[in-house]
Protein backbone atom coordinates (compact mmCIF):
# COMPACT_ATOMS: atom_id res chain seq x y z
CA UNK A 1 0.00 0.00 0.00
CA UNK A 2 2.69 2.27 0.76
CA UNK A 3 4.88 2.06 -2.40
CA UNK A 4 1.11 2.48 -4.62
CA UNK A 5 0.43 6.16 -2.27
CA UNK A 6 3.78 7.30 -2.73
CA UNK A 7 3.96 7.52 -6.60
CA UNK A 8 0.43 8.83 -6.59
CA UNK A 9 1.77 11.48 -4.23
CA UNK A 10 4.38 12.11 -6.99
CA UNK A 11 2.19 12.09 -9.59
CA UNK A 12 0.18 15.14 -8.74
CA UNK A 13 2.76 17.80 -8.71
CA UNK A 14 4.27 16.21 -11.57
CA UNK A 15 1.30 16.43 -13.18
CA UNK A 16 0.48 20.06 -12.13
CA UNK A 17 4.31 20.74 -13.38
CA UNK A 18 3.41 19.45 -16.89
CA UNK A 19 0.35 21.55 -17.15
CA UNK A 20 1.91 24.66 -15.90
CA UNK A 21 5.45 24.04 -17.83
CA UNK A 22 2.96 23.83 -21.31
CA UNK A 23 0.27 27.24 -20.46
CA UNK A 24 2.98 29.26 -18.97
CA UNK A 25 1.07 30.85 -15.74
CA UNK A 26 1.88 34.32 -15.46
CA UNK A 27 2.66 33.53 -11.81
CA UNK A 28 5.43 31.45 -12.81
CA UNK A 29 7.04 33.72 -15.99
CA UNK A 30 10.14 34.66 -14.27
CA UNK A 31 11.39 31.49 -13.21
CA UNK A 32 13.55 30.63 -16.76
CA UNK A 33 12.97 27.00 -16.33
CA UNK A 34 8.61 27.46 -16.93
CA UNK A 35 9.16 30.33 -19.37
CA UNK A 36 11.19 28.26 -21.73
CA UNK A 37 8.79 25.61 -21.64
CA UNK A 38 5.71 27.81 -22.86
CA UNK A 39 3.76 25.70 -25.16
CA UNK A 40 6.27 22.83 -25.31
CA UNK A 41 3.25 19.93 -26.34
CA UNK A 42 5.93 16.88 -26.25
CA UNK A 43 7.23 17.69 -22.84
CA UNK A 44 4.19 18.36 -21.59
CA UNK A 45 2.55 14.97 -22.65
CA UNK A 46 5.71 12.58 -21.63
CA UNK A 47 5.37 14.36 -18.30
CA UNK A 48 1.40 14.04 -18.13
CA UNK A 49 1.78 10.38 -19.41
CA UNK A 50 4.77 9.38 -16.28
CA UNK A 51 2.19 11.38 -13.99
CA UNK A 52 -0.69 9.12 -14.93
CA UNK A 53 1.24 6.03 -14.83
CA UNK A 54 2.63 6.90 -11.35
CA UNK A 55 -1.01 7.40 -9.94
CA UNK A 56 -2.50 4.42 -11.56
CA UNK A 57 -0.94 2.33 -9.33
CA UNK A 58 -3.32 3.41 -6.73
CA UNK A 59 -6.37 2.04 -8.77
CA UNK A 60 -6.38 -1.54 -6.82
CA UNK A 61 -7.14 0.30 -3.55
CA UNK A 62 -9.52 1.79 -4.15
CA UNK A 63 -11.65 0.77 -6.62
CA UNK A 64 -13.02 -2.20 -7.69
CA UNK A 65 -10.65 -2.43 -11.03
CA UNK A 66 -8.11 -5.00 -10.13
CA UNK A 67 -4.38 -3.37 -10.08
CA UNK A 68 -3.23 -5.93 -12.09
CA UNK A 69 -5.46 -5.71 -15.17
CA UNK A 70 -4.14 -1.83 -15.37
CA UNK A 71 -0.12 -3.08 -15.11
CA UNK A 72 0.10 -3.32 -18.42
CA UNK A 73 -1.39 -0.41 -19.27
CA UNK A 74 0.94 1.88 -16.57
CA UNK A 75 4.13 0.08 -18.35
CA UNK A 76 3.21 1.09 -21.98
CA UNK A 77 2.05 4.95 -20.65
CA UNK A 78 5.18 5.21 -18.54
CA UNK A 79 7.21 4.07 -21.70
CA UNK A 80 5.86 6.56 -24.28
CA UNK A 81 6.09 8.95 -21.59
CA UNK A 82 10.32 8.54 -20.55
CA UNK A 83 10.91 8.21 -24.33
CA UNK A 84 8.63 11.76 -25.09
CA UNK A 85 10.22 13.19 -21.98
CA UNK A 86 13.50 12.09 -22.65
CA UNK A 87 13.71 13.51 -26.42
CA UNK A 88 12.28 16.48 -25.28
CA UNK A 89 14.91 16.89 -22.34
CA UNK A 90 17.69 16.12 -24.79
CA UNK A 91 17.07 18.36 -26.78
CA UNK A 92 16.95 21.22 -24.94
CA UNK A 93 19.96 20.08 -22.66
CA UNK A 94 21.59 20.02 -26.21
CA UNK A 95 20.30 23.50 -27.03
CA UNK A 96 21.46 25.07 -24.16
CA UNK A 97 23.89 27.58 -23.55
CA UNK A 98 25.71 25.31 -20.81
CA UNK A 99 25.84 22.60 -23.72
CA UNK A 100 27.62 25.03 -25.54
CA UNK A 101 29.82 26.03 -22.94
CA UNK A 102 30.79 22.31 -22.40
CA UNK A 103 31.34 21.72 -26.11
CA UNK A 104 33.65 24.83 -26.27
CA UNK A 105 35.93 23.67 -23.34
CA UNK A 106 35.97 20.12 -24.74
CA UNK A 107 36.96 21.58 -28.06
CA UNK A 108 40.04 23.62 -26.13
CA UNK A 109 40.86 20.80 -23.95
CA UNK A 110 41.50 18.45 -27.52
CA UNK A 111 43.56 20.96 -28.93
CA UNK A 112 45.87 21.86 -25.53
CA UNK A 113 46.10 18.20 -25.74
CA UNK A 114 47.00 18.08 -29.81
CA UNK A 115 49.38 20.81 -28.78
CA UNK A 116 50.93 18.97 -25.88
CA UNK A 117 50.99 15.60 -28.15
CA UNK A 118 53.31 17.38 -30.64
CA UNK A 119 55.45 19.23 -28.47
CA UNK A 120 55.95 15.32 -27.08
CA UNK A 121 56.50 13.73 -30.44
CA UNK A 122 59.19 16.67 -31.12
CA UNK A 123 60.66 16.03 -27.91
CA UNK A 124 61.09 12.60 -29.10
CA UNK A 125 62.31 13.12 -31.95
CA UNK A 126 65.30 15.16 -31.17
CA UNK A 127 65.81 13.04 -27.97
CA UNK A 128 65.99 9.67 -30.08
CA UNK A 129 68.24 11.25 -32.91
CA UNK A 130 70.58 12.53 -30.27
CA UNK A 131 70.87 9.50 -28.23
CA UNK A 132 71.26 7.48 -31.76
CA UNK A 133 73.73 9.37 -33.33
CA UNK A 134 75.80 9.98 -29.46
CA UNK A 135 75.46 5.73 -29.55
CA UNK A 136 76.82 5.05 -32.73
CA UNK A 137 79.26 8.41 -33.74
CA UNK A 138 82.32 6.59 -35.07
CA UNK A 139 80.70 2.83 -35.56
CA UNK A 140 81.20 0.82 -38.53
CA UNK A 141 78.11 -1.16 -37.85
CA UNK A 142 75.88 1.65 -35.97
CA UNK A 143 72.59 -0.10 -35.27
CA UNK A 144 72.97 -3.42 -36.87
CA UNK A 145 75.49 -3.85 -33.72
CA UNK A 146 71.67 -4.71 -32.21
CA UNK A 147 71.49 -7.85 -34.40
CA UNK A 148 75.32 -8.71 -34.61
CA UNK A 149 75.59 -9.75 -30.49
CA UNK A 150 72.45 -12.46 -30.40
CA UNK A 151 73.74 -14.17 -33.81
CA UNK A 152 77.00 -14.64 -31.87
CA UNK A 153 75.71 -15.44 -28.73
CA UNK A 154 73.88 -17.96 -30.46
CA UNK A 155 76.28 -19.24 -31.99
CA UNK A 156 78.09 -19.91 -29.00
CA UNK A 157 74.96 -21.49 -27.36
CA UNK A 158 74.49 -23.51 -30.36
CA UNK A 159 77.87 -25.07 -29.77
CA UNK A 160 77.94 -26.01 -26.53
CA UNK A 161 73.95 -27.21 -25.79
CA UNK A 162 72.83 -27.21 -29.65
CA UNK A 163 73.36 -31.28 -29.54
CA UNK A 164 72.30 -31.74 -26.15
CA UNK A 165 68.93 -29.66 -26.80
CA UNK A 166 68.18 -30.76 -30.31
CA UNK A 167 65.60 -33.60 -29.23
CA UNK A 168 63.46 -30.96 -27.64
CA UNK A 169 63.03 -29.34 -31.25
CA UNK A 170 62.15 -31.70 -33.39
CA UNK A 171 66.19 -32.80 -33.34
CA UNK A 172 66.51 -30.73 -35.24
CA UNK A 173 69.41 -28.49 -34.84
CA UNK A 174 68.51 -25.32 -36.96
CA UNK A 175 65.49 -25.69 -34.86
CA UNK A 176 67.54 -24.98 -31.86
CA UNK A 177 69.15 -22.26 -33.20
CA UNK A 178 66.18 -20.42 -33.95
CA UNK A 179 64.83 -20.67 -30.87
CA UNK A 180 67.64 -19.51 -29.29
CA UNK A 181 67.93 -16.97 -31.66
CA UNK A 182 64.59 -15.67 -30.81
CA UNK A 183 64.80 -15.70 -27.22
CA UNK A 184 67.72 -13.72 -27.26
CA UNK A 185 66.84 -10.81 -29.03
CA UNK A 186 64.20 -10.09 -26.76
CA UNK A 187 66.21 -10.54 -24.10
CA UNK A 188 69.24 -8.28 -25.81
CA UNK A 189 66.27 -5.38 -26.14
CA UNK A 190 64.57 -5.90 -22.89
CA UNK A 191 67.93 -5.53 -21.06
CA UNK A 192 69.55 -3.02 -23.11
CA UNK A 193 66.39 -0.70 -23.09
CA UNK A 194 65.42 -0.63 -19.67
CA UNK A 195 69.15 -0.24 -18.24
CA UNK A 196 69.77 2.95 -20.26
CA UNK A 197 66.31 3.97 -19.31
CA UNK A 198 67.47 3.21 -15.63
CA UNK A 199 69.33 6.27 -15.60
CA UNK A 200 67.56 8.31 -18.38
CA UNK A 201 65.78 10.66 -15.59
CA UNK A 202 69.15 10.94 -13.34
CA UNK A 203 71.41 12.14 -16.24
CA UNK A 204 69.20 14.66 -17.40
CA UNK A 205 68.75 16.10 -14.15
CA UNK A 206 70.53 19.50 -14.99
CA UNK A 207 68.49 20.14 -18.12
CA UNK A 208 65.43 19.38 -16.07
CA UNK A 209 66.68 22.11 -13.54
CA UNK A 210 66.99 24.57 -16.50
CA UNK A 211 64.48 23.71 -18.94
CA UNK A 212 60.45 22.65 -18.35
CA UNK A 213 60.00 19.61 -19.98
CA UNK A 214 58.05 16.38 -19.59
CA UNK A 215 60.19 14.10 -17.25
CA UNK A 216 58.55 10.99 -18.90
CA UNK A 217 60.21 11.91 -22.11
CA UNK A 218 63.68 10.77 -21.52
CA UNK A 219 62.89 6.87 -20.42
CA UNK A 220 60.29 6.89 -22.87
CA UNK A 221 63.50 7.98 -25.94
CA UNK A 222 65.65 5.63 -24.74
CA UNK A 223 62.95 3.06 -25.26
CA UNK A 224 62.17 4.35 -28.64
CA UNK A 225 65.93 4.81 -29.57
CA UNK A 226 66.14 0.88 -29.08
CA UNK A 227 62.79 0.15 -30.57
CA UNK A 228 64.11 2.40 -33.45
CA UNK A 229 66.99 -0.36 -33.57
CA UNK A 230 65.84 -3.35 -33.60
CA UNK A 231 63.25 -2.45 -35.90
CA UNK A 232 66.15 -1.55 -38.38
CA UNK A 233 68.09 -4.43 -37.39
CA UNK A 234 66.36 -7.53 -36.11
CA UNK A 235 62.98 -7.21 -37.36
CA UNK A 236 63.93 -7.76 -40.94
CA UNK A 237 65.55 -10.66 -40.03
CA UNK A 238 62.75 -12.20 -38.02
CA UNK A 239 59.88 -11.54 -40.42
CA UNK A 240 62.17 -13.09 -43.60
CA UNK A 241 62.54 -16.23 -40.63
CA UNK A 242 59.04 -16.41 -40.41
CA UNK A 243 57.99 -16.21 -44.16
CA UNK A 244 60.15 -19.08 -44.81
CA UNK A 245 58.69 -21.35 -41.94
CA UNK A 246 54.99 -20.27 -41.86
CA UNK A 247 54.97 -19.12 -45.94
CA UNK A 248 52.00 -16.83 -44.82
CA UNK A 249 51.56 -13.28 -44.91
CA UNK A 250 49.48 -13.55 -41.84
CA UNK A 251 51.86 -14.58 -39.34
CA UNK A 252 54.62 -12.25 -40.47
CA UNK A 253 51.81 -9.58 -39.38
CA UNK A 254 51.07 -11.35 -36.33
CA UNK A 255 54.64 -10.99 -35.36
CA UNK A 256 54.40 -7.28 -34.62
CA UNK A 257 51.66 -8.06 -31.71
CA UNK A 258 54.30 -9.66 -29.42
CA UNK A 259 56.78 -7.28 -30.19
CA UNK A 260 54.72 -4.65 -29.16
CA UNK A 261 53.82 -6.63 -26.19
CA UNK A 262 58.03 -6.36 -25.64
CA UNK A 263 58.08 -2.63 -26.18
CA UNK A 264 55.41 -2.03 -23.60
CA UNK A 265 57.18 -4.34 -20.70
CA UNK A 266 60.21 -2.82 -21.53
CA UNK A 267 58.41 0.75 -21.35
CA UNK A 268 56.54 -0.34 -17.96
CA UNK A 269 59.93 -1.36 -16.53
CA UNK A 270 62.21 1.69 -17.88
CA UNK A 271 59.43 3.82 -16.02
CA UNK A 272 59.63 2.07 -13.09
CA UNK A 273 63.20 1.88 -12.77
CA UNK A 274 63.97 5.20 -13.79
CA UNK A 275 61.56 6.65 -11.12
CA UNK A 276 63.32 4.51 -8.14
CA UNK A 277 66.91 5.46 -9.80
CA UNK A 278 66.30 9.17 -8.45
CA UNK A 279 66.13 7.84 -4.66
CA UNK A 280 67.98 5.08 -4.53
CA UNK A 281 71.56 5.10 -6.74
CA UNK A 282 72.56 1.56 -5.76
CA UNK A 283 69.67 0.39 -7.95
CA UNK A 284 72.26 0.09 -11.37
CA UNK A 285 74.22 -2.52 -9.14
CA UNK A 286 71.01 -4.53 -8.12
CA UNK A 287 69.39 -4.28 -11.48
CA UNK A 288 72.63 -5.78 -12.94
CA UNK A 289 71.59 -9.17 -10.64
CA UNK A 290 67.65 -8.85 -11.22
CA UNK A 291 68.80 -8.80 -15.13
CA UNK A 292 70.88 -11.69 -15.04
CA UNK A 293 68.25 -13.76 -12.97
CA UNK A 294 65.59 -12.72 -15.62
CA UNK A 295 67.52 -13.92 -18.41
CA UNK A 296 68.54 -17.40 -17.04
CA UNK A 297 65.09 -17.88 -15.54
CA UNK A 298 63.68 -17.02 -19.63
CA UNK A 299 64.07 -20.16 -21.62
CA UNK A 300 66.57 -18.95 -24.42
CA UNK A 301 69.05 -21.20 -24.84
CA UNK A 302 67.19 -23.74 -23.14
CA UNK A 303 63.40 -25.68 -22.83
CA UNK A 304 61.31 -25.03 -21.27
CA UNK A 305 60.35 -28.74 -20.98
CA UNK A 306 63.62 -29.43 -18.82
CA UNK A 307 62.31 -27.11 -16.42
CA UNK A 308 61.10 -29.26 -12.73
CA UNK A 309 57.76 -28.42 -11.73
CA UNK A 310 58.73 -26.48 -8.67
CA UNK A 311 60.01 -24.18 -10.33
CA UNK A 312 57.70 -23.65 -13.10
CA UNK A 313 55.77 -21.08 -10.96
CA UNK A 314 57.89 -18.74 -10.64
CA UNK A 315 58.74 -18.56 -14.20
CA UNK A 316 55.61 -18.30 -14.97
CA UNK A 317 55.24 -14.84 -13.37
CA UNK A 318 58.09 -14.10 -15.84
CA UNK A 319 56.39 -11.19 -18.19
CA UNK A 320 58.81 -12.03 -20.60
CA UNK A 321 58.19 -15.74 -21.52
CA UNK A 322 54.62 -15.35 -22.84
CA UNK A 323 56.52 -13.21 -25.27
CA UNK A 324 59.19 -15.38 -26.28
CA UNK A 325 56.96 -18.36 -26.38
CA UNK A 326 54.05 -16.31 -28.70
CA UNK A 327 57.38 -15.39 -31.30
CA UNK A 328 58.43 -19.02 -31.28
CA UNK A 329 55.37 -20.30 -31.97
CA UNK A 330 54.17 -17.62 -34.85
CA UNK A 331 57.95 -17.94 -36.30
CA UNK A 332 58.72 -21.50 -36.03
CA UNK A 333 55.53 -23.98 -35.75
CA UNK A 334 54.79 -23.11 -39.54
CA UNK A 335 51.05 -22.94 -38.46
CA UNK A 336 48.81 -20.27 -37.69
CA UNK A 337 49.28 -17.51 -34.82
CA UNK A 338 47.62 -19.09 -31.77
CA UNK A 339 45.92 -16.17 -30.06
CA UNK A 340 46.12 -17.06 -26.79
CA UNK A 341 49.67 -17.13 -26.45
CA UNK A 342 49.78 -13.54 -27.88
CA UNK A 343 46.89 -12.62 -25.35
CA UNK A 344 48.57 -13.51 -22.68
CA UNK A 345 51.86 -11.45 -23.92
CA UNK A 346 49.78 -8.44 -24.32
CA UNK A 347 48.49 -8.86 -20.65
CA UNK A 348 51.72 -8.85 -19.44
CA UNK A 349 52.42 -5.79 -21.51
CA UNK A 350 49.53 -3.71 -20.35
CA UNK A 351 50.28 -4.78 -16.36
CA UNK A 352 54.08 -3.70 -16.36
CA UNK A 353 53.24 -0.69 -18.62
CA UNK A 354 50.67 -0.05 -16.06
CA UNK A 355 52.38 -0.61 -12.76
CA UNK A 356 55.16 1.59 -14.33
CA UNK A 357 53.58 4.48 -14.99
CA UNK A 358 51.66 4.31 -11.85
CA UNK A 359 55.01 4.05 -9.80
CA UNK A 360 56.56 6.90 -12.22
CA UNK A 361 53.60 9.60 -11.24
CA UNK A 362 53.24 8.55 -7.99
CA UNK A 363 56.82 9.20 -6.95
CA UNK A 364 57.16 12.21 -9.76
CA UNK A 365 57.07 15.25 -7.08
CA UNK A 366 59.40 14.35 -5.51
CA UNK A 367 62.10 14.32 -8.30
CA UNK A 368 63.21 18.15 -8.60
CA UNK A 369 64.21 17.48 -4.74
CA UNK A 370 66.58 15.13 -5.53
CA UNK A 371 68.01 16.01 -8.96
Amino acid sequence: MLIPLIGFILGIPLLAYAVLCYTGIAIFRKIPQFKKQKGNLPLAIGLGLIAIALMLGITGYFSPVNGNSVRYVRIIIGTVGLLLTGYQVGIIWLTSKSFKTLIKRFQQYIKLQQQQLRRYWELLHVLVSRNLKVRYRGSFLGVYWSLLNPLIMTGLYTAIFGAAFASYYGNSILNYVLAAFTGLVVINFFSASTSQALASVVGNGALLNKIRLPVSIFPVSMIAANLFQFLIGVLPLLAIMTFINSKSIVNVLALLLPLFSLALVSTGVGFLVSALYVFFRDLPYFYELVVFILGIGTPVFYPAAIVPKQVKPFLDVNPLSPIIESIRQIALSGTLPNFNLIWGSLLSGLIMLSLGIICFHSLRPKFMDLL
